[in-house]
């Protein structure tokens, strides 16, 4: 009773805390008495706080005279309107005013001549160019940043236009410029290399729109406000978004629509990053520190990207073009982080980031509360006793060289490395024991170059490769007791003075079945891409090579059971090569098109595999956009399940046999609306997903004359994904409101499989919601995030004779909350903060799977259940040396 009058009162709050105040319009009575309305203006905004943004030089030229009396702001703006002929527009809460003075017409009417505005948008702290950044003039015509930070787009040629260049995280910045070829704008703080504006606008926003709709934008500088285990983990913070997770246990990583984690590219400079997953699943490798821009694209992306069939992101990492070095260390209760960027000169530079657990060395209270997250009942009598090791460590670096603003080279490196186990205990008349120990190391490196050759014409070509080495020891067995009698425990002193005899009971372990599995990968990508915009059309056409080695070796040894062999050896590698074309074609200014298609060519084989792409928007009015992707899909190297006789598995990665068997092929088909407007974001996406040419691995018992042994074959599977994401939020003076919601739906078919039937696949969970509240106050921040999920599908999965069912776990609901200060200070920020996690010390299980004990007498599997952390504390502090 008492927990669900707590929930109750939460519940009642964030729904309080979602709904705005409403604002009557204000009553405005002022004379002008002939000032300048940019004097008026001024004293109106003081008076009645209200936000103007307005040329302040061209206004102070007009001079008014009007009386208001008891007049609405509506009132106020269309007398302005009539009477000096300025035109308004609300932009995130401020009344944007641009003069639109009457031009007596000539006898002839004359076409209005053409002008391009192009230039660079940059971070005004670093100096780093700002990738995909909205760029748009009043009438929602303009484009978007590449790849370098340079945008180009024609408007029609007058003095002045008025311009937005937004981007999440950033100040947005609106005001009236010049038409030219050269502009340079810098955000946060506000500050471009034309004409001032009277007002900065505050964003607190943690994700926007990105210029491509099937992609969203993330804010890595507020990942560190978002409650959760590390602050410097990206990967968890991403779960924001509807539709993305980040999976724990066996099968861990960034997760999207119920896919694998081993589905999704994800691009980190130009690498191909195969493990995203640290800590038993618990956080991720990509360290938040070092990125400095991040997009989401669930689905439906276009014809430049290819070899995977669920989602794909992008991360960019920090430059260091800023002119002065920057450091940044901070710890936590699981590992130290160390960030340094030093330019060396004006056009060179190195950034480099370094993340190492100390967790292994000093086993703080958070360390056990990782180890005790295996729930034991009747029904499931597992325990988890101790983790021997766990260590982790990554690191990331970038130079980069600049010769000029249109063109740039970078090399970049990534490192990371794992070492865990865990030990179960099975509590039964015997003392069966399981230890799993997995050891990873995540090798990256790449090459990039990107050069604007003209206004309209862009180059790049980016050349990264990927090494996976994953070993894994899966042993079990029995704990045999051994009682030995010491004599003179005392050694002399004190009242036995050695006369006294004890009883030690010590254990030791005999081991009955080991499971040995070495996985290695490779991954190489290079592709060159270019870019020519023309009036309404933007093509862009690009081809590459990827290459991929694949080898796997598996040996198990039962030595107290029957069967005496158990063994996989596999290795492979793929050559493809990869073409594809797209346009992007601006029909008028409320419907937009895009359609492409890519290629990849089987070198081998010569097989080719043909996948078209396209998408279509409507733009009814500024702010909102309506739109419908699909495409085709396929993945080459994947993740795969091998299933052991008994219902147990662990992921493997896997190329495609010399027929083609093991391909998948994805379609997708979407539907989505995004909304942008006075400090509103909302996005709805429906989705449909189909993927065939899966293969997973089974157990089958084979004999072979007077020996049995175990052959694992290949079952086809198919998968379908279907669902609707929603994310609202609202920015409102120092509150951010946010909530998110999934309903969803991921099945599964294979052959031979409960009956050749559809079942819910691993991470289907079918309602999510995410209900978040960030309130910023004098360098304060207050996190509150309340996430609930229907329960994980339980499934037991074996060919051989057994039980084969379906049932769910019981419903995941966690609260947390984080608060943080900043202090800013001459020479540097420091900042720190604690979230509390699982606020209810909930029981939450995130993993299901069934572990295999063996002794003597045989093997039995029982169902064990991974559960998230209870209620558990954790500190962070970051300093920031300027």
């Amino acid at each position: 009773m008492k927990r669900s009058i707590q929930n109750s009162i939460l519940i009642l709050f964030f729904i309080i805390t979602f709904l705005k105040a409403g604002a009557q319009d204000r009553v405005i009575n002022y004379s002008s008495e002939g000032n300048s309305l940019a004097s008026v203006l001024e004293e109106i905004s003081n008076r009645y706080e209200t936000k103007f943004a307005f040329n302040s030089g061209a206004f102070q030229n007009i001079k008014t005279n009007f009386n208001l009396q008891d007049a609405t702001l509506r009132e106020f703006l269309e007398l302005l309107e009539e009477e000096y002929f300025i035109r308004s527009k609300n932009i995130d809460g401020t009344w944007v005013l641009v003069a639109d003075l009457p031009v007596v017409s000539e006898t002839k009417e004359k076409k209005p001549e053409a002008a391009v505005l192009s230039g660079f948008v940059k971070d005004k702290t670093t100096g780093e160019n700002l990738i995909y950044c909205n760029v748009a003039t009043s009438g929602d015509r303009g484009g978007m940043t590449n790849e370098l930070g340079f945008f180009s787009f024609e408007i029609p040629a007058t003095d002045s236009v008025l311009i937005s260049v937004s981007y999440v995280g950033f100040q947005r910045l609106d005001t009236l410029v010049a038409p030219s070829t050269d502009l340079v704008i810098a955000l946060e703080p506000l500050e471009i290399v034309l004409a001032p504006v009277q007002v900065i606008h505050y964003e607190k926003e943690v994700l926007q729109a990105s210029p491509f709709v099937d992609r969203i934008s993330f804010n890595p500088l507020k990942s560190s406000e978002i409650p959760r285990i590390s602050n410097d983990d990206l990967g968890n913070a991403l779960q924001i978004i509807p539709g993305v997770n980040f999976l724990q246990g066996g099968i861990s990583g960034l997760s999207i629509r119920g896919s694998s984690p081993t589905d999704n590219l994800v691009l980190l400079d130009g690498i191909p990053v195969l493990e995203t997953n640290h800590l038993l699943g618990n956080m991720s490798v990509l360290n938040s520190k070092f990125v400095n821009q991040a997009f989401v694209s669930r689905g439906g992306f276009d014809a430049a990207y290819g070899g995977r069939v669920a989602g794909l992101i992008q991360i960019t990492g920090k430059s260091g073009e800023n002119k002065n070095p920057y450091f940044d260390v901070s710890a936590n209760l699981l590992n130290t982080n160390v960030l340094a960027s030093v330019p060396l000169t004006e056009k060179f530079s190195v950034t480099a980031a370094w993340r190492r657990s100390f967790i292994d060395q000093w086993q703080n209270y958070l360390y056990y509360r990782l180890i005790d997250d295996v729930i034991a009942s009747e029904d499931n009598p597992v325990t988890s006793s101790i983790i021997p090791t766990v260590k982790y460590n990554d690191v990331n670096a970038k130079i980069s060289f600049h010769p000029s603003e249109k063109l740039e080279f970078n090399l970049n490196i990534l490192y990371g490395n794992d070492e865990q186990s865990r030990d179960f205990e099975l509590v039964q008349t015997n003392d069966y024991y399981r230890n799993e120990r997995t050891n990873g190391k995540n090798t990256g490196a790449s090459f990039n170059w990107k050069w604007q050759a003209t206004g309209n014409w862009f180059h790049s070509l980016s050349a990264g490769m990927s090494t996976l080495e994953s070993e894994r020891i899966d042993e079990t067995g029995e704990l045999q007791e051994v009682t030995e009698i010491i004599e003179n425990p005392g050694q002399g002193v004190g009242k036995g003075k050695g006369l006294a005899k004890t009883k030690e009971r010590t254990f030791t372990r005999e081991v009955f079945d080991i499971d040995n599995g070495f996985n290695y990968l490779e991954e190489f990508r290079i592709g060159w891409k270019t870019t020519f915009k023309k009036g309404n059309f933007e093509n862009e056409a690009g081809a590459g090579i990827t290459t991929n080695k694949f080898t796997y070796d598996f040996y198990a040894e039962r030595t107290g059971a029957e069967i005496e062999i158990d063994a996989i050896a596999s290795e492979s590698t793929l050559k493809m090569m990869n073409a594809f074309f797209q346009q992007r074609i601006e029909l008028n200014e409320k419907f937009h098109f895009r359609w492409g298609l890519r290629t990849d060519i089987d070198l081998a084989i010569g097989k080719t595999y043909w996948q078209p792409r396209g998408g279509l928007e409507f733009h009814p009015f500024s702010g909102l956009k309506i739109y419908a992707l699909s495409g085709v899909y396929y993945q080459f190297l994947s993740g795969i399940k091998r299933f052991d006789s008994q219902g147990y598995f662990n992921q493997v990665w896997y190329l495609p046999e010399n027929d083609g068997r093991g391909t998948v092929k994805s379609e997708h088909y979407i539907g989505g609306i995004k909304y942008e407007n006075r400090g509103w974001f909302i996005d709805i996406e429906t989705y449909l997903k189909n993927a065939s040419g899966r293969v997973n691995l089974f157990a089958e018992e084979v004999r072979r004359g007077s020996d049995l042994t175990v052959a694992y074959l290949p079952h086809k599977t198919e998968e379908k994904n279907q669902g609707l994401d929603l994310f609202i939020q609202k920015k409102q003076r120092h509150f951010n409101h946010m909530i998110s919601y999934s309903l969803s739906s991921a099945e599964v078919k294979t052959e031979g499989i409960l009956g050749d039937d559809w079942f819910p696949d691993y991470n289907d969970r079918p309602h999510r919601m995410k209900i978040t509240e960030m309130v910023n106050w004098r360098n304060w921040t207050l996190t509150g995030s309340w996430q609930i999920a229907s329960g994980l599908p339980v499934l037991r999965l074996q060919t051989s004779n057994g039980e084969e069912g379906f049932q769910r776990s019981d419903y995941f609901s966690q609260l947390d909350f984080a608060l943080s200060k900043k202090v800013v200070l001459s020479r540097f920020v420091l900042n720190g903060g604690v979230s509390m996690l699982n606020v209810f010390n909930r029981e939450n299980v995130v993993e299901v799977n069934y572990l295999r004990f063996s002794s003597e007498s045989g093997s039995m599997t029982v169902r064990s259940d991974i559960s998230a952390l209870g209620f558990t504390p954790v500190f962070f502090m970051n300093v920031q040396f300027q």
